[in-house]
């Protein structure tokens, strides 16, 4: 073989042929993944702006993004001198998410312990117990995972921001909510600050009360926010045009006085409870304006009261008495009595009516006798009023129902609530459509045969309050957007004048009367004149009559007045109905069942007005507060205190103490062993200190300091003696 020496080695044939082999190969690598790019860009173009990529692109968006309602916070409700009655307070659902714990069995044993106890010392209602079992549920099932597990509620109560505030710092819920899986969701309530006060009345949003009234004003409207997920259930507003941000509500101003009301709601619960009635009202309204400062509707169940119905405007019925005053307003304005008219009474309370053949008995609680207009009013006679009534419109009744309806009580009041009724009055004009019969004038005259509410009652009464002003009552002044008032609500007038100054001067007279002279005398009180009303009536019972099978009746039992009466600033009504069954002893009378809570509640909220309070004039003779004997140091400290000039003799010790107009002088005590100290004048706590230190059994009685000693001081005394000791209120 021949050997090359020099050059350059020719091409080896094999090698090439590998360098062909990988070229052709990368280039098909080239091909294969230049053919997956078009395919992909392909398969991008057909998922965009295919058939299928709206719907494809509109599931995605529902998979990342979704648009979620911001509420609006519903307005507040206020009293009329500001403080809330109703506002939004927000609420928390909470649940447990355990499945994101990182810890072991041993490490959440001892935190779930620790968690339970944190959680029944801020719930109320449950357990440590039910917390610690509840925590170990939650637990279990999200480790087993599955539906359900990644959100379980921990209680069905609601908690509030308060008490979720601490929540988030308890054990395992420290760790922050994808650390320690709390889940909180917030609710929007409503949160009376006076509990139960004015229930019925403020009510419930879209359901009764002035938050149904008012709901347009109250609920805003609601915003929305485009959100995208940030992880499971975890939504993160992000900035969009269709982002629409919420509109809180606007706040209403009511009329309601919080402390009228409270007296209100106390006073006659107080009636219902003690004499068994069955449901009852009572409203005070502002005589000038119609404003109601408080209004009460209860309803009895056994031994629980609630506010549960509107009867100021839906106990419509017979009013009784009360009525008698429409028919001494029509004798006097329409027909031209006189309070001094005579009317023969003498019956022994019962007479009977004529008409054609027959007699229909009509009877008074008492035998009135020989009176006049005045008199029949103010003892309340139904007779008296049968007569004048029958003999003034007997064969022209219409002239009385003109009247009636003259006054404008034949309308429906709302007081801007839902649901109130108007009144049934019957007409001769009408008869088969309003039931006119022959007795129905007769009826009319003494409150049967007409239907009205306690509201349409307390509305007449409040006009000859104001002068023949009638005004319609109202429970809402304004409607506020953040402090600027956006609508007002003014007096309302029904009727500019409802009779003469003659008549309305004659008739405030009569209702004077009434309570100084007649079937009110119970409401007399000697710092302001009252004047007012009784009303007892029966009510008739659906498809009943005005018995039932037993023979028991329901009973409307009514006073209404106003207050003070020589310048009426308040007129009110309490109206109590109640079941009176054979052999029953509960009141029904409107002296016996309704005025007691009148006048409980006139006279407590006269008492709240310090214009209507006599002031307090100096005294004759100048005194110091008194101080009590004891020990020298606290003496000393009471009296400074006081600030009242003390002289001690010493500054320890014990002693007694004497005052006049300027200081008082304390003088120090001996306190001998075996010797009886003196205790006049110390209080109950120092007395017994220094005499049982003695060994000494210790009686004694009273209150305030001590006034006299069983055993006079100086005496020699023996472990286990008795002394009584009897004490007196100071400046007794």
């Amino acid at each position: 073989m021949s050997r090359t020496t020099g050059g350059s080695n020719p091409a080896n044939p094999h090698q090439q042929n590998i360098k062909k082999s990988i070229m052709s190969r990368v280039r098909v690598l080239y091909a294969v993944f230049a053919a997956v790019g078009v395919a992909i860009f392909a398969m991008i173009l057909v998922t965009q702006y295919g058939p299928n990529g709206t719907p494809l692109r509109n599931r995605s968006d529902l998979k990342c993004y979704k648009i979620l309602d911001v509420p609006a916070s519903r307005g507040n409700i206020y009293s009329h001198d500001g403080r809330i009655l109703a506002t939004d307070s927000p609420s928390y659902n909470l649940s447990l998410d355990f499945t994101v714990l990182d810890m072991t069995d041993e490490e959440f044993a001892r935190l779930s312990t620790a968690l339970a106890d944190s959680l029944d010392r801020t719930i109320p209602g449950y357990s440590k117990d039910y917390f610690l079992r509840r925590l170990r549920e939650i637990r279990a099932k999200a480790l087993r995972g599955g539906r359900g597990s990644q959100n379980q509620r921990l209680v069905r109560d609601k908690v509030n921001q308060i008490q979720l505030d601490r929540i988030k710092t308890f054990p395992i819920f420290d760790k922050g909510r994808l650390g320690g899986g709390l889940i909180y969701t917030q609710d929007a309530e409503r949160y009376k600050p006076y509990g139960t006060l004015a229930a019925r009345t403020l009510g419930k949003p879209g359901e009764f009360g002035l938050e149904a009234s008012f709901d347009d004003e109250l609920s805003g409207s609601d915003g929305r926010n485009l959100c995208v997920r940030l992880v499971r259930d975890v939504w993160v507003p992000v900035v969009s045009k269709e982002n629409v941000e919420a509109e809180n509500g606007r706040d209403l101003v009511t009329t309601i006085d919080v402390d009228m009301q409270d007296i209100v709601e106390s006073e006659l619960r107080k009636q219902i409870l003690d004499k068994n009635a069955t449901c009852g009202t009572a409203v005070i309204m502002e005589v000038e304006t119609g404003e109601i400062r408080a209004i009460s509707n209860l309803t009895r169940y056994g031994s629980i009261v609630r506010d549960d119905e509107n009867h100021a405007i839906t106990m419509r019925c017979e009013p009784g008495s009360t009525f008698k005053l429409v028919s001494l307003m029509a004798l006097i304005d329409e027909a031209g009595y006189s309070l001094d008219y005579p009317v023969d009474c003498t019956e022994n309370g019962r007479y009977y009516y004529q008409v054609g053949r027959r007699k229909y008995l009509v009877q008074d609680s008492h035998a009135v006798g020989q009176t006049d207009l005045q008199g029949i009013m103010e003892h309340s006679s139904n007779i008296g009023f049968v007569k004048v009534i029958d003999e003034e419109y007997h064969d022209s009744p219409e002239r009385f129902v003109d009247f009636i309806r003259s006054l404008g009580i034949d309308r429906p009041v709302n007081m801007q609530l839902r649901g109130g009724l108007a009144p049934v009055i019957k007409d001769p004009r009408r008869k088969k459509e309003t039931a006119w019969d022959a007795l129905s004038l007769m009826k009319m005259s003494y409150g049967y045969a007409v239907e009205v509410t306690p509201i349409h009652t307390l509305m007449l009464y409040n006009a000859v309050a104001n002068d023949g002003h009638m005004v319609a009552p109202r429970l809402v002044t304004a409607v506020t957007d953040n402090g600027r008032t956006v609508e007002r609500f003014g007096t309302e007038t029904v009727n500019r004048r409802i009779c003469s100054d003659k008549t309305l001067k004659l008739v405030r007279r009569a209702l004077e009367g009434v309570v100084e002279e007649g079937t009110g005398s119970m409401m007399k009180n000697p710092d302001f004149k009252i004047a007012g009303k009784t009303g007892t009536a029966q009510i008739a019972m659906k498809n009943k009559g005005y018995a039932d099978e037993r023979g028991g009746r329901d009973y409307l039992a009514t006073f209404v007045g106003y207050f003070p009466a020589d310048n009426p600033r308040y007129s009110c009504i309490v109206a109590i109905k109640t079941y009176h069954g054979p052999g029953a002893r509960n009141s029904y009378y409107g002296a016996s069942l309704a005025a007691p809570a009148f006048k409980a509640i006139v006279e407590r909220v006269y008492a709240l007005d310090a214009e209507w309070q006599t002031p307090l004039t100096e005294g004759g003779e100048r005194s110091v507060a008194p101080v009590k004997g004891g020990d020298i140091q606290e003496i000393r400290t009471a009296a400074d205190r006081l600030a009242v000039a003390a002289d001690t003799e010493r500054r320890k010790g014990w002693g007694t103490v004497s005052r006049d107009s300027t200081h008082v002088e304390v003088s120090a005590l001996t306190t001998e062993a075996g010797v009886m100290p003196s205790v006049q004048g110390m209080s109950l706590k120092d007395a017994l200190y220094l005499l049982e230190s003695r060994g000494l059994r210790v009686r004694f009685s009273g209150k305030g300091r001590v006034v006299s000693q069983s055993v006079r001081a100086g005496t020699p005394i023996r472990e286990g003696d008795a002394v009584t000791i009897a004490l007196r209120p100071s400046g007794r």
